[in-house]
C-alpha cells in the first residue's frame, strides 16, 4: 500500500509501539510528587515522562516532516525523539496552538493523498478502521499526533520568520548563474587522490593515429573469443545499450512501441534492418561482457600470442582483420566482423565506440563511472558535492575533454565534459527580485539550523533511560 502523506511531507507507516497520549511537559516538581511517573530524561533541568518520550518516539518512527531528517540507526532515532520533545516545549512554551481546522486541514490531505473514498466525518466507523489498519492506533490518538506535529511546523515557521537576513546583489547574481549554467559529465569516483591522479594521466595521454583500429581489431579478436566460450549479452543489456544510442540522438518515439519509427532511425543511421542492428549491439554487448570476466578473473585471458601472429605476418591491423573475419567467420558468424574496414570504422563513429584509457576503463567497470545528468551547476555544488571553483572551470572547458582530480561528495571524481550550456545575463534582470528572495529565504534556513543547533545545546538535554 502507498504510504499516506500530509500537505507538510510527512510519511505515514504502520507501528506496533504504544502511543500513550497527547503531549505535555511534567515539570520536576510536579514529576516528584507523583511517585509512579517514571522519568526518561530532562532539558532545562525539566523531567520529560517517559509517556511522554514514547509518544514523541512513535511520532518520529510514523511521519517524516520537515523540521528533522529520517532516522537511519538507533542513535539517530535517539536524538530525533529528544529534538521532538524539545520543539514541543518550546511550542508549549510560546503558547503555540493547532485549531481543529488546522488539524482537520493536515486530516483531509492526508487522506486525499491516499485515494481514499469516503468522508470521514460523516462516516465514522469506516474512518476509524482506516486509522487503526493504516496507523494501527485509534483515532483520538491519531489526532493527538497530527496536532503535536501541526504545532511543530508552526514553530518551525516562526522561528525561520524571525529571521531576516541581508542579502546582496551580488549573491542573488551568484545565484542565477548557479542555476542557470548547466553541465553534463561523466566521472569516476576514486576513494584515494593518488589513484585518481594515475587514471587521469592516462587518461589525457594523446592516442595514436591506429587507436580505433586496434580497438576494431581487439573487438573481432574478444567477440571470436566470446562465441567460443558461449557468452553473450542478455536482452536488457542490448535493449539498455540501444537506448542509450538513442538517448544521444535525442530520439523522442518509444522505440520499442513503434517499430516503423525505430526502424526508419537504424534505416537512416546504419543504412540496415532492425534485425541486423539489434544483432550488431548483440556482438558488442558480448565483447564487453567477455572483457568484463576477463578483468575480474571469471574467464581466463585470451592467448595474446596467437592473434599476434597474424598481425605480425601482414604488418597491417586492416589486412589482419579481413583475414581474420574471413577465416574465422567460417566456424561462427556471431562475429563483429565488416566486409570493409571503412565500413567498421564508420559503424564505430556512428555508436560512439572510441579507443583511449577512459573508454577502455569504462566498458571494463561500468558501474563505476557515474553521469549526473545534463543539470545546474547549483545541482552539482549542493547535491554532488562539486567545488564551485572546479564547476564553473568546467564549463569552460572543452567539450570531450578531461578535467583533473577533484573532490565530490565522496572521495575525488575525474571528469569528462560532454555538453555545456552557459546561461545569458540578460535574463537575470527580468528574475532579479526572485533571486534576492530566493537566497534569502537560504540564509533564513541556513540561521534556523543554526538556532535549532544551539537550542539544543542551551536545553543541555540529560537521558536518563537506558
Amino acid at each position: 500500500m502507498k504510504k499516506p502523506t500530509t500537505i507538510f511531507g510527512i510519511y505515514v507507516v504502520a507501528l506496533s509501539l504504544l502511543c500513550l497520549g497527547s503531549f505535555s511537559i511534567v515539570h520536576a516538581q510536579e514529576a516528584q510528587q507523583n511517585e509512579k511517573t517514571q522519568i526518561a530524561g530532562e532539558f532545562f533541568g525539566i523531567q520529560v515522562p517517559l509517556n511522554n518520550y514514547y509518544f514523541a518516539k512513535r511520532v518520529v518512527m510514523t511521519f517524516n516532516a520537515k523540521w528533522r531528517g529520517t532516522p537511519q540507526n538507533d542513535q539517530e532515532l535517539e536524538e530525533l525523539v529528544w529534538q521532538e520533545l524539545l520543539f514541543s516545549y518550546e511550542a508549549y512554551r510560546r503558547g503555540i496552538e493547532a485549531t481543529d481546522d488546522d488539524i482537520d486541514r493536515e486530516i483531509e490531505a492526508l487522506l486525499r493523498s491516499n485515494k481514499v473514498t469516503f468522508d470521514w466525518r460523516a462516516d465514522k466507523e469506516q474512518y476509524q478502521k482506516w486509522v487503526q489498519d493504516t496507523l494501527g492506533v485509534p483515532v483520538d490518538v491519531f489526532r493527538n499526533q497530527i496536532e503535536h506535529l501541526v504545532k511543530l511546523e508552526k514553530l518551525r515557521q516562526q522561528v525561520i520568520d524571525s529571521f531576516n537576513p541581508e542579502v546582496t546583489a551580488d549573491e542573488a547574481y551568484q545565484k542565477f548563474l548557479d542555476e542557470y549554467n548547466t553541465l553534463l559529465v561523466e566521472l569516476r569516483q576514486f576513494d584515494e587522490r593518488e589513484a585518481a591522479d594515475q587514471f587521469y594521466a592516462l587518461a589525457i595521454q594523446p592516442l595514436s593515429s591506429q587507436a580505433l583500429d586496434e580497438l576494431i581489431w581487439q573487438d573481432a579478436v574478444l567477440s571470436y573469443e566470446a562465441s567460443k566460450r558461449n557468452v553473450c549479452g542478455d536482452d536488457e543489456s542490448v535493449d539498455k545499450a540501444i537506448e542509450s544510442l538513442l538517448r544521444g540522438d535525442e530520439v523522442r518515439f518509444r522505440w520499442k512501441d513503434d517499430a516503423s519509427a525505430y526502424q526508419q532511425w537504424v534505416s537512416d543511421k546504419f543504412g540496415m534492418t532492425a534485425d541486423a542492428f539489434r544483432n550488431r549491439m548483440s556482438s558488442i554487448v558480448a565483447i564487453d561482457t567477455l572483457a568484463q570476466k576477463i578483468y575480474t578473473k571469471e574467464q581466463p585471458d585470451i592467448d595474446h600470442k596467437t592473434y599476434q601472429k597474424l598481425l605480425n605476418r601482414t604488418k597491417s591491423i586492416e589486412k589482419s582483420y579481413l583475414k581474420f573475419c574471413q577465416h574465422y567467420t567460417k566456424k561462427t558468424k556471431a562475429m563483429m566482423c565488416f566486409k570493409t574496414f571503412d565500413e567498421a570504422r564508420s559503424f564505430y563513429e556512428k555508436i560512439t565506440r572510441a579507443p583511449g584509457p577512459w573508454e577502455q576503463q569504462k566498458r571494463l567497470e561500468p558501474k563505476a563511472f557515474r553521469q549526473p545528468g545534463f543539470v545546474a551547476l547549483d545541482f552539482l555544488i549542493h547535491m554532488w558535492g562539486f567545488q564551485r571553483e572546479d564547476a564553473y572551470k568546467m564549463l569552460d572547458a572543452a567539450i570531450g575533454s578531461y578535467y583533473p582530480p577533484a573532490p565530490i561528495y565522496k572521495g575525488v571524481g575525474v571528469f569528462k565534459i560532454l555538453k555545456v550550456r552557459k546561461a545569458d545575463p540578460a535574463e537575470y534582470e527580468q528574475r532579479k527580485d526572485s533571486y534576492l528572495d530566493k537566497v534569502k529565504m537560504i540564509k533564513k534556513y541556513a540561521a534556523y539550523q543554526d538556532w535549532v543547533k544551539e537550542f539544543k545545546k542551551q536545553a543541555n538535554i540529560k537521558i536518563l533511560k537506558p
